[in-house]
Formats: C-alpha cells, sequence, structure tokens
C-alpha cells in the first residue's frame, strides 16, 4: 500500500481542497472523511489518502522508516496566510506570522527529502490541471480519474470538508495576493514577528524588497489572531480548578499532605 499525507506550511492552506482534488479526480481508494493523523491505519486499499495540516513536524520519522510513507506539502504566500479569515470567527483575522515563521526550518529540511513534494497554493488554483501533471510525475503509482479543473462538478466532500472549503466552485485566483487589500494588517504583523522580505524571495514571491513601498504611511494593526488568542484561552482553562472550588482544593491539600505523612486533624 501506497500512504499519501498532506500537510501544510500553515493551519489548513490549501490541504482541504488539494486533498479533495486527489480524491475525486485520481485513483485514490482509501481516504478519511476529514482530518487523521499519520498513525492512522487502513487495510484493503491500495493508495490511502489522509491530511493534517499541522503533522508537518510529525513526518520525518515516519519518512525515514517507511519507504511506502509520501508526504505532500501545501505553500502559501504568508502575507496572504495572515490576512486569512475563518467562518468560526469572522471578526477576527485567523493565524498570526509567529506560526508560520516557526515552521520553516521544518520544512525547508523536509521539502529536500526525495518522498516530499511542495504543492504551491497559488499554482494549485491558478493551473490546476498543471499541477495535476506535476503530482503525477512525481507520484507515478498514482493516475488522473478526470481533471482537476472538473473537481468541483464532480467531488462529494464530507460536511466537515465542505465546510472547511466554503462550498463547491470553480478555481478562482481571488485569494490570490489578497493581502493587498489588508496592509494594516500585513505591516502589524511585520512590527510584531519580525521581516519576511528573504522568505519571500527565496520561494519565489517577491524578486526583491520594493514591496515593502506598498506600506509607506501604513498605521499597523496590532490587534491579536484567533489560533494564538485561542491557544491561550485553551491553556487557561487546563490551569483552572473545576468548578468544585474550594471542596476540589480542599481534597487536595488532604491528598498532598497524606502523601508526605503530614497528619490532618
Amino acid at each position: 500500500m501506497q500512504r499519501l499525507h498532506i500537510v501544510s506550511v500553515s493551519p489548513r492552506t490549501g490541504t482541504t481542497l488539494l486533498a479533495e482534488c486527489m480524491v475525486a479526480c485520481m485513483n485514490i481508494d482509501g481516504f478519511e472523511a476529514h482530518e487523521a493523523s499519520i498513525a492512522r491505519i487502513r487495510a484493503g486499499t491500495q493508495i490511502y489518502l489522509t491530511k493534517r495540516p499541522g503533522d508537518l513536524l510529525a513526518v520525518g520519522p515516519r519518512l525515514a522508516i517507511d519507504p511506502h510513507f509520501h508526504v505532500i506539502c501545501t505553500l502559501r504566500d504568508p502575507r496572504d496566510v495572515i490576512v486569512s479569515r475563518h467562518r468560526n470567527d469572522p471578526g477576527r483575522y485567523w493565524v498570526p506570522l509567529q506560526v508560520w515563521k516557526k515552521r520553516l526550518s521544518a520544512f525547508r529540511q523536509l521539502a529536500r527529502h526525495e518522498r516530499v513534494l511542495v504543492v504551491r497554493y497559488e499554482d494549485l488554483v491558478t493551473d490546476p490541471d498543471a499541477t495535476q501533471r506535476r503530482i503525477q510525475e512525481r507520484l507515478p503509482f498514482l493516475r488522473p480519474t478526470r481533471a482537476f479543473s472538473e473537481f468541483h462538478a464532480v467531488a462529494v466532500p464530507s460536511h466537515e470538508s465542505l465546510k472547511a472549503l466554503g462550498g463547491l466552485r470553480q478555481f478562482d485566483t481571488d485569494s490570490v495576493g489578497n493581502w493587498r487589500r489588508h496592509l494594516p494588517r500585513v505591516a502589524g504583523q511585520l512590527v510584531q514577528h519580525g521581516p519576511i522580505t528573504e522568505e519571500l524571495i527565496e520561494f519565489g514571491y517577491e524578486r526583491d524588497a520594493s514591496w515593502l513601498s506598498l506600506l509607506e504611511g501604513i498605521d499597523p494593526d496590532m490587534s491579536g489572531s484567533h489560533l494564538r488568542d485561542r491557544s491561550r484561552r485553551h491553556w487557561l482553562r487546563r490551569l483552572r480548578p473545576p468548578r468544585r472550588g474550594l471542596a476540589w482544593l480542599s481534597a487536595g491539600v488532604v491528598v498532598g499532605a497524606r502523601a508526605l505523612g503530614i497528619r490532618i486533624v
């Protein structure tokens, strides 16, 4: 069995779209309704496809020991990443630049592996059929059953995937370069998390630093992001005692004292 796993440099950037394209338009006989970790096992299939964006940091060891394990990693202009929003929290931008930057070192190491294919989000939405041909060339056990450009007419995604996609529609490039409509957000993220021009040049999104002229005179938007704020709330909940309050705390003191041999009257 050949195992394919899709990850991403940033949360959810194109992974659902690419996975649904591959399931609908290539000879994949095993897949999951939405996200699944690399630990998931499926018997009785020839080609098994899973995705989980955050597994970028975890796929290295599996690549080292499993010659039938292949990784597709999606990459997107970080400026478009940081101005994206999610229907679960439309009032805030979804992810801070810090998340994209933290994953870069892992991405650079991963991208050099012979069984890792990097797919740019911009290439997928601009020329989906060329992207499909490139995937087939790198992974010859995959065969097209229809063109990626026909994906919207034939795909049957799960409820979770359909929600992530925001509905089925033809490919469009409206989201490419969307950051130009959110310059205060871009300026604010650079102030908070540092420059990205070298990375933009490295990955082919810019030729030089002239793009920064667009930010001249722009007041930075220093507001927070959903992903970081959600993470903070998560840890606060874990640190907060249960609602039993003082009863819970008293029980903990008694148990701790007994473990130390202290008698409480």
